[in-house]
């Protein structure tokens, strides 16, 4: 056998195991990506959840809040939406969502107390500053979600 015989099979084999792993690394990264696009805010529920675990709520204070998080939640995904579809000027987008994390807060700070308040008023801060190292674009809320 000369050498260009023996190389070829070697050259053959080379490429079909290139070609696999190819073909079954691709897979792995549309998932990665798909998954990285799909993320959602979380729910009013969840938001709910995660005040009552992490702020130590009663369960009256729980009752109290249930509605202003899912009042404000339902008007962040009405604001995330229009700047997903492109209807909304995102400086607008951005100013109305600083107001009503503001107005949240304030009718907020009518069922908690003032540590509480002070405690969650640091999660939204530290989960936007998460936010934008993650993602680096827009500025949705921590508190944000479906409901």
């Amino acid at each position: 056998m000369t050498m260009v015989q023996l190389r070829l099979p070697q050259l053959l084999l080379m490429y079909a195991c290139l070609m696999g792993l190819i073909l079954t690394t691709m897979p792995v990264f549309a998932q990665d990506q798909q998954q990285g696009d799909s993320r959602q805010p979380p729910s009013a529920d969840e938001i709910v959840a995660m005040m009552q675990s992490k702020l130590n709520l009663t369960q009256d204070q729980v009752t109290a809040i249930t509605p202003v998080i899912e009042k404000y939640s339902s008007k962040r995904d009405e604001l995330r939406q229009s700047m997903e579809d492109g209807t909304g000027d995102r400086n607008n987008i951005r100013s109305q969502m600083k107001q009503l994390k503001a107005d949240e807060g304030q009718e907020l700070s009518q069922f908690l107390s003032t540590g509480q308040l002070s405690q969650w008023e640091q999660m939204m801060a530290q989960g936007k500053h998460k936010h934008h190292s993650d993602a680096g674009a827009g500025s949705p809320e921590p508190s944000g979600g479906n409901s």
